[in-house]
């Protein structure tokens, strides 16, 4: 008996080893003008200064402190190197937590000292991870400060890249939603309307442009109500998240109706603006995404009706504290050139 048993475990060894043996090491993706920099990892001492592309001549911290030597604010200096025949325009993400009273700031400075261009400050004191994204010419600048009020902790890192312009083809009769491409996929930010659209049996509208917070178990839901003419035949609701979830996504119900969870665009995994949470008595990490991302769920016709009409937005059970914004409706209704088919009920 053990004889017989043996053999095929022998030969399903030696397939699987010979599987893993031919397996290759992913290939490492080369980035020579761009860097990742871990605010927290380069203060920790002893710390590895991290290879600083060519155009980066080098990273330092300075405090303020009052005059019992408590620090008042933090600036991170970002030297630049000024590099003829390359591209002028760089990138810098900002990682941080939106703390109240610890806003940051980013600063371009010349190389007399004196002050270029300000961005910021960002956050809206929501306690929550966030980022930002800011574009700017290097002409005349010879260091870009990132200032926050206290010893800088909140400031979790930044990702720095050069850009390269590129001839871009769009139709001619519509806005472009964003002149950057994002390098990890992330979408721009979603551009909400002042005053209803229509399109090809589209109905465009905002139903509100301000941010909401939700958090448990304090306040675990936000709902919107608005008014329909008619109701459509299908609908689209359009916002955005911060510190979303896409393990727990937010849940939705229209008009007392449970709909399921809402769909997240998730960008690349390599997105620095993941970040991971080990919990007790859980298996595994959790991630959360610090920074805002589209979001949007279908609804169907039917959920909606002539009238008084509600939305809520829900956190999941599992989830962590979030916010929403920039709430927008898309109603498709009728039209001379609706494509449809009906489908026999019988063979």
């Amino acid at each position: 008996m053990s004889t017989r048993s043996s053999a095929p475990l022998f030969l399903l060894l030696f397939l699987a080893f010979g599987v893993l043996a031919r397996a290759q090491a992913p290939q490492q993706e080369t980035t020579p003008f761009t860097v990742w920099l871990d605010f927290h990892r380069m203060a920790t001492p002893g710390a590895t200064m991290p290879s600083l592309p060519i155009w980066l001549a080098g990273v330092n911290t300075t405090y303020q402190t009052d005059q019992n030597g408590a620090i008042i604010s933090t600036t991170i200096h970002l030297q630049l190197r000024t590099l003829s025949d390359f591209d002028q325009k760089r990138l810098l993400r900002l990682f941080f937590d939106d703390l109240p009273g610890a806003s940051p700031t980013v600063i371009g400075l010349d190389s007399s000292g004196a002050q270029k261009f300000s961005r910021g400050p960002f956050g809206q004191g929501l306690d929550l991870p966030s980022s930002e994204t800011i574009v700017f010419s290097i002409d005349g600048i010879a260091e870009v400060d990132i200032q926050t009020p206290g010893d800088g902790h909140n400031v979790r890192g930044a990702f720095l890249a050069t850009l390269r312009s590129q001839t871009m083809l769009r139709a001619l009769d519509f806005v472009v939603s964003s002149d950057l491409i994002d390098a990890f996929g992330r979408m721009s930010q979603l551009q909400t309307a002042n005053r209803d659209l229509s399109l090809y049996g589209r109905v465009k509208a905002t139903l509100d442009s301000a941010t909401a917070k939700l958090s448990l178990p304090e306040k675990p839901n936000e709902t919107w109500e608005f008014d329909l003419q008619a109701a459509p035949l299908a609908a689209q609701l359009n916002f955005e998240i911060l510190n979303a979830d896409a393990q727990a996504p937010m849940m939705i119900m229209v008009n007392d109706q449970p709909l399921g969870t809402v769909t997240v665009q998730m960008p690349d995994l390599a997105d620095p603006g993941y970040v991971g949470s080990v919990r007790p008595l859980v298996d595994g990490m959790h991630f959360r995404y610090a920074g805002w991302l589209r979001a949007q769920v279908a609804i169907p016709g039917t959920a909606l009706k002539a009238g008084a009409n509600s939305v809520v937005l829900q956190l999941n059970p599992e989830s962590g504290p979030s916010a929403v914004r920039s709430l927008e409706v898309q109603l498709k209704y009728n039209w001379n050139n609706l494509d449809y088919s009906v489908t026999p009920t019988t063979p």
